[in-house]
């Protein structure tokens, strides 16, 4: 009996622990919060197209440029973050959307990089015939 006690309280114990973990998605944040995320969220995009044009410049290092482009909008990605944590938004949600949107803007920037690469092969091809 005393087992059958036991367990049953250490299962009511764990229940609640469960229980506190946050169940509020960001939908369930007040307006003016889902404002403030949609707002980082736009100025993580937008700071992840400000250095397109250096992929395209001869003699550029694409992989410097895709870095300092990662590493000057990170701080967009806490922004998310510390608005989604204030706001009490479940913890794997919130890991989840901003390992989401990095991992997104990652593969993005590769590919732009990529076709930089590309780009700038094709075109010093192109200028080696014409040469002779």
């Amino acid at each position: 009996m005393n087992k059958f006690v036991l367990l049953v309280s250490g299962l009511l114990i764990s229940s609640a622990a469960i229980a506190e973990e946050s169940m509020i998605t960001q939908a369930d944040m007040p307006e003016e919060a889902q404002t403030q995320m949609y707002a980082a969220i736009t100025e993580y995009n937008k700071c992840m197209m400000q250095n397109r044009l250096e992929y395209h410049q001869q003699g550029a290092k694409v992989a410097t440029v895709a870095d300092k482009t990662l590493q000057a909008c990170e701080p967009h990605l806490t922004t998310l973050r510390d608005v989604l944590v204030a706001n009490n938004v479940n913890e794997g949600i919130t890991e989840t959307m901003v390992a989401t949107m990095r991992s997104r803007a990652a593969r993005q920037l590769m590919a732009a990089v990529m076709q930089s690469m590309a780009g700038q092969a094709a075109a010093a091809a192109n200028a080696a015939p014409s040469a002779q």
